[in-house]
């Protein structure tokens, strides 16, 4: 049994794990902004009737955001303007609503600030020009860069990302839209797994489902491993006499890495690689709280955050504990974990009302309230 700190060391290590990147330069196709963009509500005019003490000026009529831009024939009076709007030619100063006071088509400015030239007043081309390039190859994807590229009118080109397979065993296990008999449970863990690694950022996650027999589980890792970079699988790595997946795995010539980890919940995760193929083997335990925890500590393995306990707590065992918890923010902007009562690694609905869960090292067993301690959440991007 190894420590979290030195399973977290192999992980880093020896997974195979490639996120979605971009397989080639994504170029601006105009400027950006295409036009002088209104960036708040309000009355535009020009700076220099401002500069001369004008103050109050009738309106030529509304620009709104969609429309061409429209032209300010005399100085001395505005157009009202929206956010997102083009800024109407013959105007370089928008003055917020919050400033103004309209009656009978006049505006008349009520506070007064110092203003400058172009206040309020997104560039034209100040975010980049055409041909700039605004995502280099090889940028891992999340959701505003795919963004930007829609707003450039492409659709983002992905390099190879690394093709995972969940894998469920258990003879236990039925489909989510059956009916389950007493004795039967649905395969719930999968689909979590696999929600939990799109919401980071991985795309490419097949699902297959194996009974307890060796043989099964052998035929299939045979043809599955030269198929995926990484396959990992839920139970069938404890202790129990149906627990047979490291021993085929031994069998198949899999160099394991290590087998159990010094923490509660999710002591009897495994990891190897099978050397042929160059994928990655990952055992995750079968309770959902365990295989959860195991699979955002160290696959997805995203940096921590830190958070302060909210309420002493005691474990009195030489193990690191995980504890599911639910954050809160203060009016001091810190984060503040509220331990939830898990009765254990197994109550999955607990998870329900729990932001992501608190790393308590082995090397103390007091936690006191007000201790910040390493917060794993549950969505990472």
């Amino acid at each position: 049994m190894i420590s979290v700190q030195k399973a977290a060391q192999f992980f880093k290590q020896k997974l195979v794990f490639d996120f979605e990147e971009t397989a080639e330069p994504i170029l601006a196709d105009r400027d950006y902004p295409p036009f002088d963009r209104v960036m708040m509500d309000g009355i535009a005019v020009s700076f220099s009737t401002y500069e001369k003490g004008i103050r109050s000026f009738p309106i030529m009529g509304i620009q709104a955001a969609g429309e061409a831009a429209k032209t300010l024939n005399d100085a001395d009076k505005c157009y009202e303007v929206m956010t997102g709007a083009p800024l109407p030619v013959g105007c370089d100063l928008v003055i917020p609503y919050e400033h103004v006071e309209i009656s009978k088509a006049t505006a008349q400015i009520v506070k007064e600030f110092l203003r400058t030239k172009m206040e309020n007043i997104h560039l034209k081309a100040s975010d980049c020009r055409l041909g700039d390039i605004v995502l280099a190859a090889g940028v891992q994807l999340n959701g505003p860069h795919q963004g930007i590229a829609a707003s450039m009118g492409i659709k983002a080109q992905i390099s190879k990302s690394s093709r995972l397979l969940i894998v469920s065993t258990g003879n236990e296990l039925i489909e989510i839209d059956e009916t389950p008999l007493e004795h039967q449970i649905r395969r719930s863990n999968a689909y979590a797994i696999k929600k939990s690694l799109e919401l980071n950022g991985v795309s490419d996650v097949s699902m297959d489902h194996l009974q307890d027999d060796p043989q099964m589980v052998a035929d299939h890792f045979i043809k599955s491993t030269k198929l995926y970079d990484v396959m990992i699988y839920s139970g069938g790595v404890s202790k129990g006499k149906y627990d047979y997946l490291p021993s085929v795995w031994n069998d198949m010539g899999v160099t394991r890495h290590f087998h159990e980890v010094a923490q509660r919940p999710g002591k009897p995760l495994w990891f190897g690689t099978d050397e042929k193929n160059k994928t990655s083997i990952i055992g995750l335990p079968g309770n959902p709280v365990s295989s959860l925890v195991c699979l955002h500590r160290y696959v997805i393995g995203s940096k921590p955050m830190y958070a302060r306990l909210s309420d002493e707590i005691v474990f009195n065992k030489d193990l690191t504990y995980f504890v599911p918890v639910k954050i809160e923010y203060r009016v001091d902007g810190s984060l503040w974990a509220i331990p939830m009562k898990v009765k254990n690694s197994g109550e999955f609905t607990a998870l329900a009302h729990s932001d992501g869960f608190i790393e308590l090292p082995a090397e103390k067993s007091i936690f006191s309230a007000g201790e910040a301690f390493a917060y794993w959440p549950w969505r990472s991007l």
